[in-house]
């Protein structure tokens, strides 16, 4: 045997090794288990579709909160990432979109499986959607992170979008030393200021029912009342806020003879009124904020205003609808709360008794002094999580903590125009927001202009790569209060010909 060969046998004797080695800690995570958790023995996935090598685990706390945990077998940067998940929980969220960069991740369903909502007619299952489920599963994720590399997590993460956003904001406000650093997506703030709204639109579409050619009228009525105030014509509306009702001229889309789809019934225009303007009380006090014009035919309107079968059943309910139940469900405690007795306007206060749901406060006080960052990103046309609410929250957080040049060492929030809940729209959406926050928490390098792409769908490449590739344009979405200006000059399809500036 010549002492090539030995060699190359000798290595390939310490890579068995090696991987013997990882593959033993990746099984023996098991151990972790006592009377609080119980952890199942891990597993090594083999890299696939662009998903790095990593070894993932299952667990169990309390008997009913799931949580998976996976665990790159390279080159670990020494970073967690933990995905909370939207709507009504009850499924694991991403767990290996941030592997191959590095990050350990980790996800729960909060204490239930499926989309339905009957959990809440349960105390403890409802406490662990609120809250629990996600402070739980973060200690035991962070355990077993650490026990399978043998050292300490340099940097926790989170990111969440809708109630994965309220989730980040609780544990911003409840347990601010959980994570170094936040990233939330159009938070549902409260469900004192959704639920009642809902529930009255809902009431509203069934009297006058917008339908999906409603919708197209009203996208293009806004859009050409409004798309170009602010110098561009790129069918997304750059600040709503400046497309008020008058702009709209609702009115005139009124049907002059027989209903069709070219106009609107005056019981439609109702429903499309409150739409717009929220939930107002009788003097006048906005309750709960209305949807910003623009982008209506984007599909949000449409899945939470028209029958479909997300809420399962025969299909004849649609989201806002399933807000009626649901508020029974939660209110079933209360003495004497009768859901066909409740009024949107009068009763609203009432849902104080489910406040334990709720971002509760905006000081962030303990969370900033732990060294915590906040990146909070809305979508100007989100229709279930109304951009209103974000900014009322964003200016209390200003005033509780310093005002807003002090607030802003720890809270950034970026507004995203023409995106509807979440992610897609006309606007120019996707971003890497993991990025600018690493470089925020680490090196203090705070973000204040972030370049998003249209119709894009991953962030592995650069912005302009991706707009090449799928024929959309870039924008910069600016640190609020700061918006996107057109320079006046350069190509409009590129964020270069933009600049962040303060109306």
């Amino acid at each position: 045997m010549s002492k090539y060969v030995a060699i190359i046998l000798l290595l390939l004797s310490g890579q068995a090794l090696a991987n013997q080695a990882t593959d033993r800690a990746c099984h023996n995570l098991y151990k972790l288990t006592d009377l609080s958790y119980a952890v199942e023995p891990g597993k090594r996935v083999a890299a696939s579709n662009g998903v790095a090598e990593h070894c993932k685990t299952r667990a169990v706390i309390n008997r009913a909160i799931q949580v998976e945990i996976t665990m790159p077998t390279e080159n670990w940067n020494g970073r967690m990432m933990f995905s909370t998940v939207g709507g009504g929980a009850g499924s694991i969220g991403d767990i290996t979109s941030l592997l191959s960069r590095g990050f350990a991740m980790a996800s729960t369903d909060t204490g239930h499986e499926g989309q339905g909502l009957e959990f809440a007619t349960q105390p403890e299952p409802l406490l662990d959607y609120a809250y629990r489920g996600v402070h739980l599963a973060t200690q035991l994720a962070k355990a077993t992170i650490e026990k399978y590399y043998q050292q300490d997590i340099s940097y926790a993460y989170l990111s969440g979008c809708s109630n994965g956003g309220r989730a980040a904001m609780l544990e911003a406000t409840m347990f601010p030393n959980d994570y170094d650093g936040i990233i939330a997506g159009a938070p549902l703030f409260q469900f004192l200021e959704f639920v009642p709204w809902a529930i009255a639109g809902s009431r509203k579409q069934a009297a006058g029912p917008l339908t999906l050619a409603s919708l197209r009228l009203l996208d293009d009525n806004s859009r050409n009342a409004c798309d170009a105030i602010d110098g561009v014509e790129d069918g997304v509306i750059n600040d709503p806020r400046q497309c008020s009702l008058d702009k709209l001229a609702l009115d005139d889309l009124q049907c002059k003879a027989q209903a069709g789809d070219d106009c609107l019934t005056e019981q439609q225009l109702e429903t499309a009124r409150y739409m717009y303007e929220g939930l107002v009380d009788n003097n006048g006090k906005v309750l709960s904020p209305g949807v910003m014009p623009g982008a209506e035919s984007a599909g949000d309107w449409a899945m939470w205003m028209l029958p479909n079968s997300l809420l399962g059943g025969d299909g004849s309910l649609s989201l806002i609808d399933g807000m009626t139940p649901y508020l029974d469900m939660l209110m079933r405690r209360v003495p004497g709360f009768d859901i066909n007795k409740f009024d949107p306007v009068e009763d609203f206060y009432q849902l104080r008794e489910v406040g334990f749901l709720d971002v509760a406060s905006a000081d962030l006080q303990e969370f900033r002094d732990n060294g915590g960052k906040l990146l909070i990103y809305q979508g100007w046309n989100d229709f279930p999580l109304r951009p209103g609410r974000a900014i009322e929250f964003f200016n209390q957080a200003n005033e509780l903590n310093g005002g807003a040049q002090s607030a802003g060492d720890f809270l950034k929030m970026f507004m995203v125009p023409g995106m509807v809940h979440c992610a897609s729209g006309p606007g120019a959406w996707m971003t890497d927001y993991v990025a600018p926050m690493v470089a925020w928490r680490e090196n203090d390098t705070a973000p204040e202009k972030l370049i998003a792409v249209q119709n894009g769908w991953q962030v592995s490449q650069p912005p302009e790569a991706l707009a090449a590739q799928v024929g959309g344009f870039t924008r910069p979405l600016c640190a609020f209060p700061a918006l996107a200006k057109y320079n006046g000059s350069g190509d409009q399809t590129q964020a270069e010909s933009y600049s962040c500036k303060v109306p």
